[in-house]
Protein backbone atom coordinates (compact mmCIF):
# COMPACT_ATOMS: atom_id res chain seq x y z
CA UNK A 1 0.00 0.00 0.00
CA UNK A 2 1.36 3.31 -0.73
CA UNK A 3 2.48 5.40 2.36
CA UNK A 4 -0.14 8.21 1.72
CA UNK A 5 -2.90 6.04 2.45
CA UNK A 6 -2.06 3.44 4.66
CA UNK A 7 -5.57 2.71 5.82
CA UNK A 8 -6.93 2.80 2.46
CA UNK A 9 -7.82 -1.14 3.16
CA UNK A 10 -9.87 -0.12 6.14
CA UNK A 11 -11.56 2.39 4.53
CA UNK A 12 -13.19 0.28 1.06
CA UNK A 13 -14.46 -2.09 4.25
CA UNK A 14 -16.28 0.14 5.56
CA UNK A 15 -17.92 1.85 2.62
CA UNK A 16 -18.21 -1.85 1.09
CA UNK A 17 -20.50 -2.27 4.81
CA UNK A 18 -22.15 1.15 4.25
CA UNK A 19 -23.11 0.34 0.46
CA UNK A 20 -24.66 -3.05 1.85
CA UNK A 21 -26.51 -1.32 5.00
CA UNK A 22 -28.01 1.36 1.51
CA UNK A 23 -28.83 -2.07 -0.13
CA UNK A 24 -30.75 -3.41 2.89
CA UNK A 25 -32.85 -0.36 3.76
CA UNK A 26 -34.18 0.04 -0.04
CA UNK A 27 -36.98 -2.43 -0.49
CA UNK A 28 -37.09 -4.81 -3.30
CA UNK A 29 -39.26 -3.91 -6.50
CA UNK A 30 -41.02 -6.03 -8.75
CA UNK A 31 -39.92 -4.18 -11.76
CA UNK A 32 -36.15 -4.17 -12.67
CA UNK A 33 -36.12 -0.29 -13.54
CA UNK A 34 -36.87 -0.02 -10.13
CA UNK A 35 -34.84 -2.31 -8.80
CA UNK A 36 -31.54 -0.85 -10.55
CA UNK A 37 -30.30 1.11 -7.54
CA UNK A 38 -30.19 -1.82 -5.08
CA UNK A 39 -28.34 -3.69 -8.06
CA UNK A 40 -25.65 -0.98 -7.89
CA UNK A 41 -25.15 -0.96 -4.48
CA UNK A 42 -24.86 -4.84 -3.28
CA UNK A 43 -22.84 -4.87 -6.70
CA UNK A 44 -20.07 -2.04 -5.40
CA UNK A 45 -20.71 -3.67 -2.01
CA UNK A 46 -18.56 -6.78 -3.70
CA UNK A 47 -15.98 -4.80 -5.69
CA UNK A 48 -15.12 -2.50 -2.73
CA UNK A 49 -15.01 -5.55 -0.48
CA UNK A 50 -12.47 -7.46 -2.71
CA UNK A 51 -10.47 -4.60 -3.48
CA UNK A 52 -10.48 -3.94 0.54
CA UNK A 53 -9.09 -7.75 0.54
CA UNK A 54 -5.99 -7.48 -1.93
CA UNK A 55 -5.28 -3.98 -0.22
CA UNK A 56 -4.90 -5.24 3.20
CA UNK A 57 -2.65 -8.31 1.15
CA UNK A 58 -0.52 -5.56 -0.26
CA UNK A 59 -2.51 -4.80 -3.61
CA UNK A 60 -1.60 -0.99 -4.72
CA UNK A 61 -4.98 1.46 -5.11
CA UNK A 62 -2.72 1.90 -8.19
CA UNK A 63 -3.23 -1.31 -9.62
CA UNK A 64 -7.06 -2.38 -8.18
CA UNK A 65 -7.71 1.20 -10.25
CA UNK A 66 -5.78 0.11 -13.36
CA UNK A 67 -5.47 -3.56 -13.60
CA UNK A 68 -9.06 -4.52 -12.03
CA UNK A 69 -10.99 -1.88 -12.79
CA UNK A 70 -15.26 -2.71 -11.58
CA UNK A 71 -14.00 -6.32 -12.93
CA UNK A 72 -15.71 -8.26 -9.97
CA UNK A 73 -14.54 -11.88 -11.58
CA UNK A 74 -10.40 -10.98 -11.54
CA UNK A 75 -11.25 -8.87 -8.22
CA UNK A 76 -12.46 -12.22 -7.04
CA UNK A 77 -9.67 -14.97 -9.24
CA UNK A 78 -7.21 -12.72 -7.17
CA UNK A 79 -8.50 -12.53 -3.90
CA UNK A 80 -8.80 -16.42 -3.89
CA UNK A 81 -5.06 -16.62 -5.09
CA UNK A 82 -4.50 -14.55 -1.89
CA UNK A 83 -6.42 -16.19 0.78
CA UNK A 84 -9.84 -15.13 0.81
CA UNK A 85 -11.75 -17.94 2.92
CA UNK A 86 -15.06 -18.12 0.79
CA UNK A 87 -16.99 -20.56 -0.18
CA UNK A 88 -16.65 -22.04 -3.54
CA UNK A 89 -20.43 -21.44 -4.72
CA UNK A 90 -20.58 -17.75 -2.59
CA UNK A 91 -17.45 -17.23 -5.01
CA UNK A 92 -19.15 -18.56 -8.39
CA UNK A 93 -22.12 -17.10 -7.80
CA UNK A 94 -20.79 -13.47 -6.92
CA UNK A 95 -18.56 -13.83 -10.45
CA UNK A 96 -21.87 -13.70 -12.03
CA UNK A 97 -22.50 -10.39 -11.08
CA UNK A 98 -19.02 -9.46 -12.97
CA UNK A 99 -21.34 -8.16 -16.95
CA UNK A 100 -24.07 -6.12 -15.49
CA UNK A 101 -21.17 -4.23 -12.90
CA UNK A 102 -18.53 -4.00 -15.36
CA UNK A 103 -20.76 -2.68 -18.19
CA UNK A 104 -22.13 -0.17 -15.56
CA UNK A 105 -25.92 -2.05 -16.44
CA UNK A 106 -27.37 -0.30 -12.85
CA UNK A 107 -26.11 3.10 -13.50
CA UNK A 108 -27.17 3.90 -17.09
CA UNK A 109 -29.53 2.68 -19.65
CA UNK A 110 -28.16 0.45 -22.66
CA UNK A 111 -29.46 -1.17 -25.82
CA UNK A 112 -28.39 -4.51 -24.86
CA UNK A 113 -31.22 -7.05 -24.41
CA UNK A 114 -29.54 -9.69 -21.91
CA UNK A 115 -31.04 -11.95 -18.93
CA UNK A 116 -30.67 -10.12 -15.64
CA UNK A 117 -30.58 -11.84 -12.53
CA UNK A 118 -32.47 -11.12 -9.54
CA UNK A 119 -30.44 -9.56 -7.22
CA UNK A 120 -32.13 -10.60 -3.76
CA UNK A 121 -30.27 -14.14 -4.78
CA UNK A 122 -26.84 -12.80 -4.08
CA UNK A 123 -27.13 -11.21 -0.74
CA UNK A 124 -26.32 -14.79 1.30
CA UNK A 125 -23.45 -14.73 -0.86
CA UNK A 126 -22.15 -11.52 -0.40
CA UNK A 127 -23.02 -11.46 3.11
CA UNK A 128 -20.25 -14.53 3.28
CA UNK A 129 -18.06 -12.03 1.65
CA UNK A 130 -17.96 -9.39 3.85
CA UNK A 131 -17.60 -11.63 6.67
CA UNK A 132 -14.42 -13.57 5.22
CA UNK A 133 -13.19 -9.87 4.19
CA UNK A 134 -13.75 -8.69 8.19
CA UNK A 135 -12.74 -11.59 9.55
CA UNK A 136 -9.30 -11.19 7.50
CA UNK A 137 -8.81 -7.62 8.19
CA UNK A 138 -10.08 -7.13 11.75
CA UNK A 139 -10.29 -10.49 13.32
CA UNK A 140 -13.63 -10.81 13.74
CA UNK A 141 -17.29 -10.69 12.21
CA UNK A 142 -18.08 -6.97 10.64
Amino acid sequence: MPAHYPIYHCEALERAEAFYDAFRQLRPRNRIVDAWPRYFLLCHTVELALKSFLAARGVTESKLRTAFGHKIDALMREAISRGLKIGVLAASEIMQLHEAHNKHWPRYPHQECRPVFVIEFFEPYVRELLEAVSTSIRGGGP
